[in-house]
Order: C-alpha cells, then structure tokens, then sequence
C-alpha cells in the first residue's frame, strides 16, 4: 500500500512539475506571437507608406508624360512646375524638417515626403 501512495506521489509530482514547464512554454510562445504581430503591424504599415508614395510618383509621371507630348515648350514649363515642390521638399530636409512639416508646406502626401526624405538620407 505504501508503495503504491509512493507511486501516486510521484506521478503527481511529475503531472505538476510538466505542467508548470508547460505553462512556462505558453507564456514564451505568447510573448513571441505578440512580437511577431507588432512586427507584421510595422511591415504592413511601412509597405501602405510605400505603395502610397509609388503611385503618388506614379501619378505624377504620368502628368510629365501627358504634358510632354503635348508638346516641346509647354513640357519644360510644367516639368519645372512638377519638380518645384521635390526640390523645396529637399531643401527643407537639408535643413532639418520634419515628414510632416515638409509634406504640408510642400503640398506633398506624408508617404511621397516620407520617400523623398529616405532618398534624401541614402545620399
């Protein structure tokens, strides 16, 4: 009989002791799941900055282009027009500005200053 509560014991010991470990496990996946998401959350948001900034450069290419085939003077007008507010944009980053700052005084969306301050930066 003794040996037999000895061995309940012991298998109860072992029951808790797994148990335990395996809460432990629990916990370290969900610390890790919540890293992963915050990480997933960042990417999404930079790939949306991303995407923006393309096709507000995109939009404006395609008026250069509409623009320089209607025709030789008009184009050189509207391109200095069209690089007027990048290179305002640029200046600005020079001097310390902020995305946001840049973005409203230069008439620009947040992702295209957001863009133009990185290639700013890789120079």
């Amino acid at each position: 009989m003794n040996w037999m509560l000895l061995a309940i014991g012991l298998s109860l010991a072992l029951s808790v002791m797994a148990m335990a470990v395996a809460l432990v496990a629990l916990r370290a996946s969900h610390r890790q799941l919540d890293q992963v998401r915050s990480s997933h959350r960042r990417l999404e948001s930079e790939l949306a900055v991303a995407n923006s900034a393309a096709i507000g450069m995109g939009n404006r290419l395609i008026a250069m282009e509409r623009r320089l085939a209607q025709g030789a003077g008009g184009a050189s007008e509207a391109s200095s027009e069209q690089d007027f507010p990048y290179t305002e944009a640029n200046q600005l980053f020079r001097m310390g500005g902020s995305v946001e700052e840049v973005a409203r005084r230069c008439g620009l969306s947040r992702a295209e200053a957001s863009l133009l301050q990185a290639m700013q930066e890789h120079r």
